[in-house]
């Protein structure tokens, strides 16, 4: 991620700033992760805000991904990505009620 930043995000951003005609092609790559992700948050018993969180997971790793190539800092990388673990946990509906029992280790 940090000598190239993220594929998907990569080309989605060329071929929109190109007003290429592939680029809404290139949009169902997020749309396959947003579903996947939203399915998932469904799952977890969050079906009623599942895309919302689908949405801001995704937009959470891609502005990691986009720092991480401008910065090149791992330590900021491993502490977004802990971040991100946690607050995935604690969308889980038998943990939010006890987020301080929330470890990267449970989720």
């Amino acid at each position: 991620i940090m000598a190239f930043g993220c594929p998907v995000g990569t080309l989605c951003n060329e071929l929109a700033k190109l007003d290429h005609t592939a680029k809404d092609e290139a949009t169902k790559l997020f749309t396959l992760f947003r579903n996947w992700l939203s399915r998932q948050f469904a799952a977890l018993g969050r079906e009623t805000d599942a895309d919302a969180l689908a949405m801001h997971i995704l937009m959470r790793s891609q502005g990691v991904a986009t720092l991480a190539t401008a910065f090149r800092d791992e330590a900021f990388v491993r502490r977004e990505v802990d971040d991100m673990c946690l607050w995935l946990a604690v969308q889980r509906p038998n943990l939010s009620d006890h987020p301080e029992s929330v470890s990267i280790q449970n989720f």
